[in-house]
């Protein structure tokens, strides 16, 4: 809780630097000790143990935070500094007294607080070397921080220290808000040595900082660019983005890290195999797996590989993978005993040397007995990533200052950035184990803790200090957004400056860049085009556009796009499905035939498809082919086992504990499909042929493919080809009433016309009349067209069930194979719906939005 830090002076060379704990371990030969793992040491009976047997990491990490807080309200660093019995019986006498009583059996403490404790019990001859003190005592230092700096003047003595700053000119608004910030004062009216600006973003502060800075030097107002400080909020997004911008404007900043932070790769390699070998895990835990930069394989293969498993759950390049590669791949596989998941993690860590995992992985296993605790070995194995280190400064540069600390020389010319949001002081979070009341109540009996207002107090000092080192000119930038496009409010010292300026809100003060015509800004700009039709396509009228080969000429062919899936033995052929989308959207299919798909990683969830699947295969292993119909009370005992195998197969993911609901619920669905379809089986007298049977012909000239999920011979000797799906009858039965249903038309023109001989095509050769229909699994119900007239517990939909849809997929496939695609309209998905009985699923992509034409009713309104 400190503003000033210790800092010390050698008596023998001049030389100044920080009194780190480091420095205090090798001066005072403080003891190595261990910190505590709480997760260990916190046991049953205390006050926090119902929350820790539910969240034991998060338990711990707020019993620790609650220690540590305490350890630091006490003088002497010791348990026997904690008195519980001065507070009331309550909450916060039994946390206290728990506290107190877990310290004495840790014997010691997270953190710096042992080094603490053993100078605060040193003598003066214990230190290796002198340690004098530069400066007065911090008003802000917890006690035991304070104790720590009066041990160290006991032993050392101390030295004077100038403040870094510099004030501005009595009577100006800088002055007044260096001397008043926080506090009650009278408002006085704004002058040249205050500027507000709004921007948009911190990526553009960083922008208008560098432009600034430049100004200011082109035009005199500072002497050189040490005169320049800027104060900076610990955030990524200004550590990014400041020293791109300074380097644009050929400025140096001084005051960046010595070394910036670093990933532990090795850290998330281990802890991601061990996702990997607890499973069942997500494929986008094996994806990050394959993008690791230590595996042994090269980057675009592993690039590659990712993008298979988060496609498809598997990757066959990862199959094709040989030598060390293909070592390391069969390890990742799920293990059941300590020796076998020490054998697979050596396995990785010798394919891939690079990781260095040998000494990680020693340190899991000596922790691990005859069992694998899974929640200690992650924790363990867990990431630490190299913080930035060090102060690159030097004279000539940009002045470069931190949120958390003073600054560490003064400037003329002082730029804070961040204006908004927590910065600014950075707003205090709540204390993780005693609430505000409690605090208050504690810091009443003698201990003084520091609560919200502690910090707040301290925080708004700290920035009234900052703002004590600039000399001449303050300005303040307010970001609107933050880099993920949240808006900001104003931060607290902004709406404290503008009522001391008298505005009534902080935005009164900001004077918002955009507003301003270019010739007004501060800086110099240069702002983009604006861009044509505020950056819609330029889309023709008509909704067509044509892809010719070369340039557009009116005599050159257009593109066959029927073709673009080309091979060597030629086109591939079509499915039904991604018929149905060039129904709906040329577009849409054209990117599904250019594979253009949007590779965001994404975890598995429980979706239509994965549903979907589930079910067809619970289905297939009921209902095995050529068998008789299963008894009722057969399928009922059969579900468990059957769905269990499923899952397994294609949702491994859905058998962790943590789907436990979703695997009643689905076992339920499961077995109501099951004896729902058993129903339809006896009912129609029918005959299990097969399961899964596929399906290849041609449709004028167009390769098709497809699979019938189940082919059943009924008593009349006619053939049922089965399609389930997950869905209610309503819809599919409103596009077959409105002939709109492509997929009968489609299977029936392979079954007429195959390319290759299958059980059923030779069964249709042989003069079997066929139908097909659709079982919709939700309410059991089975669809038809006017083929399965007659069929017991067949609903026959419709005389034409497909006329409409064969007639326009006639007309698409002439357009595309001319290289014409036709545009959508913004309500076709609307329309769609309520004119065909289509859900039109392809329409919900964000590009083939972008490139629909408004609906012709919205423009006739429009002029109007």
């Amino acid at each position: 809780m400190r503003i000033d830090p210790l800092l010390t002076k050698s008596p023998l060379t001049d030389a100044v630097r920080h009194v780190t704990d480091a420095l205090l371990a090798e001066v005072y030969l403080a003891p190595d000790l261990a910190t505590p793992d709480l997760t260990t040491a916190l046991g049953p009976g205390a006050p926090w143990s119902n929350s820790f047997a539910v969240a034991p990491q998060e338990t711990a990490r707020a019993v620790e935070a609650g220690l540590a807080s305490v350890a630091r309200a006490t003088r002497r660093i010791d348990p026997a500094d904690l008195d519980p019995d001065a507070l009331a019986p309550g909450r916060a006498r039994s946390h206290l007294t728990a506290l107190r009583d877990l310290w004495r059996d840790l014997g010691s403490l997270p953190g710096p607080l042992n080094i603490w404790a053993h100078v605060l019990r040193s003598k003066p001859h214990d230190a290796l070397e002198p340690l004098p003190l530069l400066g007065a005592p911090c008003p802000f230092a917890a006690p035991a921080e304070a104790a720590l700096a009066d041990t160290l003047r006991a032993h050392h003595g101390d030295l004077p220290h100038p403040e870094i700053t510099a004030q501005a000119a009595a009577g100006t608004t800088l002055r007044h808000i260096q001397d008043n910030l926080g506090r009650s004062a009278q408002g006085v009216a704004a002058d040249g040595s205050l500027s507000c600006h709004g921007l948009r973003d911190p990526r553009e502060e960083a922008e208008f900082a560098a432009a600034h800075a430049r100004a200011l030097l082109d035009s005199g107002r500072v002497d050189s660019p040490q005169e320049i400080g800027l104060l900076v909020p610990d955030s990524p997004a200004y550590a990014l983005a400041l020293p791109e911008a300074f380097d644009r404007v050929g400025l140096p900043l001084s005051g960046q890290p010595d070394q910036p932070g670093l990933r532990d790769l090795a850290g998330e390699l281990l802890s991601l195999l061990l996702v990997l070998l607890a499973g069942p895990a997500p494929r986008t835990a094996l994806a990050s797996v394959y993008v690791s930069a230590l595996m042994p394989w090269p980057a675009e293969t592993g690039r590659q590989m990712a993008r298979e498993v988060i496609d498809r759950g598997y990757s066959r390049t990862a199959r094709q993978q040989d030598g060390a590669a293909a070592q390391a791949l069969e390890a990742l596989r799920p293990c059941q005993t300590p020796a076998q998941l020490f054998a697979r993690l050596g396995a990785v860590a010798r394919a891939a040397p690079a990781a260095t995992l040998h000494p990680r992985i020693a340190a899991l296993k000596a922790v691990t007995d005859e069992v694998i605790d899974w929640p200690l070995l992650r924790r363990l194995a867990a990431p630490c990533p190299q913080p930035a280190s060090g102060h690159d400064r030097f004279v000539e540069g940009v002045s470069l200052f931190g949120e958390t600390a003073l600054p560490w020389r003064p400037v003329r010319q002082m730029l804070v950035l961040g204006m908004a949001g927590r910065h600014w002081p950075r707003l205090p979070g709540s204390d993780p184990f005693f609430t505000e009341a409690e605090i208050a109540e504690i810091r009443a009996s003698g201990l003084l803790l520091h609560g919200r207002q502690q910090k707040l107090e301290r925080g708004m000092a700290l920035l009234r200090r900052q703002l004590g080192a600039a000399q001449e000119g303050l300005t303040l930038l307010v970001p609107a957004l933050d880099l993920a496009g949240a808006r900001l409010s104003p931060s607290t010292g902004l709406a404290l400056i503008a009522h001391m300026l008298g505005a009534k809100e902080p935005a009164d003060l900001v004077q918002d860049l955009r507003s301003l015509a270019a010739q007004d800004w501060p800086v110099a700009s240069h702002p983009a085009a604006a861009v044509p039709l505020g950056g819609a396509p330029a889309l023709p009228a008509n909704g067509l556009i044509h892809l010719q080969r070369g340039l557009a000429t009116s005599d050159k062919p257009g593109i066959d796009l029927l073709r673009l899936r080309e091979t060597g033995d030629g086109p591939l052929r079509h499915s039904p499905s991604r018929l149905e989308t060039l129904l709906v959207s040329p577009l849409a299919w054209l990117l599904d035939e250019l594979d253009a798909k949007d590779r965001t990683w994404a975890p598995e969830t429980l979706d239509v498809m994965t549903l979907g699947t589930l079910m067809h295969q619970v289905l297939e292993d009921v209902f095995v082919e050529a068998r008789p119909v299963p008894a009722d009370d057969d399928i009922a005992s059969a579900i468990p086992a059957v769905l269990e195998n499923a899952l397994d197969r294609h949702a491994d993911w859905l058998l962790d504990a943590a789907w436990a609901t979703e695997r009643r619920s689905l076992e339920r669905e499961a077995r109501d499909i099951c004896l729902s379809w058993a129903g339809f089986l006896r009912k129609a007298g029918a005959e299990i042929l097969h399961n899964e049977i596929d399906l290849k012909g041609d449709h004028g000239g167009l390769l098709l493919h497809g699979k019938a999920d189940c082919l059943l011979r009924l008593p009349d000797g006619r053939i049922l080809v089965i399609d389930h799906k997950r869905a209610s009858a309503r819809g599919r039965r409103d596009r077959m009433a409105r002939g709109w249903d492509l997929q009968v038309a489609l299977y029936r023109a392979m079954l007429e016309r195959p390319s290759e001989q299958t059980p059923l095509t030779q069964l249709v050769r042989g003069g079997a009349k066929v139908a097909t229909a659709y079982h919709t699994l939700i309410d059991g119900s089975v669809l038809s067209d006017a083929d399965g007239a007659g069929l017991a517990g067949v609903e026959c939909v419709g005389e034409n069930a497909s006329d409409h849809a064969m007639k326009h997929l006639a007309q698409m496939l002439s357009e595309v194979g001319a290289g014409t695609l036709r545009l959508n309209h913004a309500g076709d998905a609307r329309r769609f719906e309520k004119e065909r009985g289509i859900k039109a699923y392809a329409l919900d992509n964000a590009l083939v939005e972008a490139f629909c034409l408004p609906d012709p009713e919205a423009e006739e309104e429009d002029a109007e």
